[in-house]
């Protein structure tokens, strides 16, 4: 029948049974020093003694007894932690596991200083109790005693009810999750959505553009409109995503009713409630440092670098304009299909390359005349961009952005339609080509400030081989804005921003709409140039809502003093969810 012992497994039940049943002669036993009991003594690891009785298992009389040993200093003994620690205990021996669990898992057993175990010595029962003795204090301190387990129970009987309440809402919880999983859109999507009410109130005098009155012109205009998003992210692995986006916009254009597209809002739409496919992407890292955008429908520069105007970025909780959001270098490209990779060199230093062709989808053209061009990935219009970003201290940032853009004959847009008159300097009937420089920079000076701004310079000219000259012609616009997180209340935002819209500094045989002629801005008969101006407030309602009201005022519109300053109060409420 099993011992106590040996069910628990405190000890080998092999070499516990043949150590007690070995005869101990009384004289062995009188040399045990009562010291044995204490402390210092329950962590021997073979507690041996003399013999009369002679077995070919036991050392040999002269060796130290067991006695000597126990009544020798502390410093004879030394603690273990692994059986390989004990030079003559090898893995063939019979007693190896029995000696590895009583070293390794229980932590009661010595060797000699030596680095010995002495497996051969005879071991008495008093030895044995010892021994014994010294397992079970140390088992104590590791596990729950009898008195440990009865206050449990106590504790337990106490706190019933509590507990059968939580086993209850733990159950209740469950099932809820059962039935989410079995409900659930999709395991590895998650949706994403953003409605925003829109409510402006446009106000102009009239005037001429630079080549006769603004056409559409309507005095005082108030709408209220909608634009609602929906974004499908899925991941994979973790690290990518898979984004699928659809839009229900009808804000209107408000450079259809003013005339100039310097009054464009930064959530204008279609005007229209149409669902429109307006992203469709998917971003991965191959690296931890890369990071890598495919853009397979509507791909925006502005969604895949850092434009460096934090706060004011986005259109939905950003700027109130179309113009505020970032330099207008990173629309070049816009609504286009390609790819975009952005490599963290350093914590400091970024580096973004990225291509994007605005008719990607159209490759069947043959490109000899306006209605039917060229298009594709390569031959079609494009832009093509490098960025490097720096941060040398914290809180500053500078980037340096260089675009190389192609314009086919008939998609002619060198200013990404920021303005209206001068975005075609050559008319729409010859391919352009530019390059466009830009710097930008954002500073965080305080918690409660930060400084952004921009300067972009844009050289433009014709790119067709029968074109009638060189013709060519020079742009600059920059801005530079103020805003103050957190303004009143945490999570608000109130904003000031300053800007120039694109403007011709220099010309030759440049074209205005089709007609032939020089542009106003570097005529004297008609000279001017457009400034922007806007402020706005976001008030945070909670964590899904936030409030935004402000006016943007544009004056001399179309970079014409003739015309009258188009000024826009408006209030964007942005609901996200």
């Amino acid at each position: 029948m099993l011992t106590p012992l040996q069910k628990f497994k405190f000890i080998y039940p092999a070499a516990l049974t043949f150590s007690i049943a070995i005869p101990t002669p009384i004289g062995a036993i009188e040399n045990i020093n009562p010291a044995s009991n204490s402390d210092s003594n329950r962590n021997l690891n073979a507690i041996t003694t003399d013999s009369n009785e002679k077995s070919p298992l036991l050392a040999d009389a002269a060796t130290p007894s067991v006695s000597d040993l126990m009544t020798s200093t502390e410093d004879s003994l030394e603690q273990v932690t692994s059986v390989s620690q004990l030079s003559d205990v090898q893995p063939d021996d019979w007693a190896f596991q029995a000696i590895q669990s009583l070293v390794e898992r229980y932590g009661c057993v010595a060797g000699y200083p030596d680095g010995t175990f002495r497996p051969s010595r005879a071991m008495s029962r008093r030895e044995a109790a010892a021994l014994v003795n010294a397992c079970l204090d140390n088992l104590s301190n590791r596990f729950a005693t009898k008195e440990d387990l009865d206050a449990l129970k106590a504790l337990q009987d106490e706190f019933a009810a509590e507990l059968a309440t939580l086993r209850g809402r733990v159950d209740g919880l469950e099932a809820r999750v059962a039935t989410v999983e079995a409900q659930q859109f999709s395991t590895t999507t998650k949706l994403v959505g953003e409605v925003i009410f829109g409510s402006a109130y446009a106000i102009d005098r009239g005037g001429a553009d630079l080549t006769g009155p603004m056409n559409g012109f309507e005095e005082d205009r108030f709408f209220l409109a909608q634009r609602t998003r929906l974004n499908f992210d899925s991941s994979f692995t973790g690290s990518d995503r898979l984004r699928v986006r659809f839009d229900i916009n009808n804000v209107p254009n408000l450079g259809n009713s003013t005339s100039t597209n310097m009054s464009r809002l930064s959530f204008d739409g279609r005007g229209n409630t149409n669902v429109v496919l307006t992203e469709l992407n998917y971003q991965f890292k191959p690296a931890e440092n890369l990071k890598i955008k495919i853009d397979a429908n509507a791909g925006e520069y502005q969604d895949n670098v850092d434009t460096l105007n934090p706060y004011l970025k986005s259109d939905g909780s950003g700027s109130l304009s179309r113009f505020g959001r970032f330099n207008p270098i990173f629309r070049q490209g816009g609504n286009g299909i390609g790819v975009t990779a952005n490599w963290d060199i350093t914590d400091q230093v970024e580096l973004s390359v990225a291509y994007l062709a605005d008719q990607g989808q159209n490759a069947t053209g043959a490109g000899d005349d306006i209605a039917n061009p060229r298009g594709g990935l390569i031959e079609g219009s494009y832009a093509a961009l490098a960025q490097l970003v720096i941060e040398p201290i914290e809180n500053a940032k500078f980037g340096l952005t260089y675009v190389r853009s192609f314009d086919e004959a008939g998609n002619v847009n060198v200013t990404s339609s920021t303005t209206t008159n001068n975005r075609q300097p050559f008319g729409n009937g010859l391919d352009t080509s530019a390059d466009h420089l830009g710097f930008q920079t954002t500073i965080q000076a305080a918690d409660w400030v930060n400084f952004s701004g921009w300067v972009g310079y844009t050289f433009a000219r014709t790119s067709q081989a029968n074109a009638t000259d060189d013709q060519s012609a020079e742009y600059l616009t920059w801005a530079g804005s103020l805003q103050f997180p957190d303004l009143g209340f945490e999570g608000n935002l109130g904003y000031v921003l300053f800007g120039q819209p694109y403007k011709i500094q220099s010309a030759s045989s440049t074209i205005q709409n089709g007609v032939a002629g020089v542009l106003a801005n570097i005529d004297d008969a008609n000279p001017g140039t457009s400034y922007h101006l806007e402020a706005g407030y976001k008030f945070r309602v909670n964590e899904n809502i936030h409030i935004t009201p402000g006016v943007i005022w544009i004056l001399n519109p179309e970079h014409n003093n003739n015309n009258s300053d188009v000024i826009v109060p408006l209030v964007r409420t942005t609901f996200t969810f």
